[in-house]
């Protein structure tokens, strides 16, 4: 039997992920863009995207964890991209703060998912590699020449 992701543990790693994330697309808007809607609506659009990230929570199989992670982390670029056009071709923000905010802070956020999903994934497999190790044979020693 596989062992479960454990959900707790990702989660929490991706809660903070979403928070530097955020701070990471503020910071960097703000450094091209002292104030204004672009900065502020950067950092808005990077938080409510970077929640995507606990999607993979909610998958129960630990097969089809590692998939879900990845959908989750294609989402949230896709989205935060589309966001960003929004914004600047739309909406008419101006577009250095916007596009500096969204790479920094949805950049962070696909190098940081990828590594805790590794981790958690190879966790996951040296679980189940001891687990179907350590379960004990049961033969007889043979008794023919």
């Amino acid at each position: 039997m596989a062992p479960s992701p454990p959900r707790v543990l990702y989660a929490t790693a991706m809660l903070i992920v979403a928070a530097i994330s955020t701070a990471l697309a503020f910071a960097a808007a703000r450094s091209v863009a002292s104030q204004g809607p672009a900065v502020l609506q950067t950092t808005a659009l990077i938080a409510a995207v970077s929640l995507i990230g606990l999607l993979p929570v909610l998958v129960n199989s630990a097969q089809r964890f590692g998939l879900a992670v990845l959908g989750a982390s294609m989402a949230r670029w896709l989205l935060a991209m589309f966001a960003a056009v929004i914004l600047t071709e739309v909406v008419g923000i101006e577009s250095r703060p916007v596009w500096f905010g969204v790479i920094a802070g949805a950049g962070f956020g696909l190098i940081a998912e990828t590594t805790i999903a590794i981790a958690v994934l190879s966790s996951m497999e040296r679980k189940k590699t001891t687990t179907t190790t350590a379960l004990p044979t049961h033969s007889e020693p043979s008794t023919t020449c």
